[in-house]
């Protein structure tokens, strides 16, 4: 959650948000979050189009929500599949709606207690709920199992470097994805800017 994650707590412009998906393209979470860091008050207006239904709505009908709907009605057949579980998860975070991707991730947690995916998808919801230190306790569980995972440690980085504001921690952890062997060129490029930049800038 770039994350996921300027004072103590979340800053008191409630400028960050993190909007990453719960997979391994970091830089989706990192462009994101700046995004959404850097325009604290973008409002969303609806108009109507024809016969009162708000433009974009049908749009919708056939994107995400079509995706949900379909994946509930799997969901009905199959209450217990993980994977259906987790991709609901994903679904709901991509529209923002954290409350109901953490309902399954908390299920997914108790029978994949060690999936970094899982523990990952929990640190971004945590985040965005305001549970700092769940979202940090999340990030921490992944790299006990493997301190390898360049992606959860990215994450702790910016969660240091703009939620918990502890430089110290965030340049240790953002230094430590630039040296692995493991990071992927794009993240690497990404944790490079982010150790130079000053949070804010």
């Amino acid at each position: 959650m770039t994350t996921t994650k300027e004072s103590q707590g979340p800053n008191a412009s409630g400028r960050m948000v993190l909007a990453f998906l719960a997979f391994s393209l970091v830089i989706i979470f990192a462009a994101s979050f700046i995004y959404r860091m850097e325009r604290p008050s973008l409002e969303v207006q609806q108009k109507k189009g024809q016969g009162g239904m708000p433009q974009g709505m049908d749009s919708a009908m056939n994107g995400p929500m079509r995706e949900v709907m379909e994946l509930m009605q799997k969901l009905q057949e199959n209450p217990d599949d993980p994977g259906l579980q987790m991709a609901m998860a994903e679904r709901f975070m991509s529209m923002g709606s954290f409350e109901r991707a953490k309902a399954f991730l908390d299920k997914l947690v108790k029978v994949r207690p060690d999936d970094p995916d899982v523990l990952n998808a929990l640190g971004v919801v945590r985040y965005n709920m305001n549970d700092l230190e769940g979202a940090k306790a999340a990030f921490e569980a992944i790299l006990a199992k493997d301190a390898e995972d360049y992606r959860a440690r990215f994450n702790l980085g910016l969660l240091y470097k703009y939620a918990l504001g502890d430089p110290q921690k965030a340049k240790e952890a953002l230094s430590a994805v630039i040296a692995s062997p493991k990071t992927d060129p794009e993240t690497r490029k990404t944790a490079q800017t982010e150790l130079e930049a000053k949070p804010g800038s």
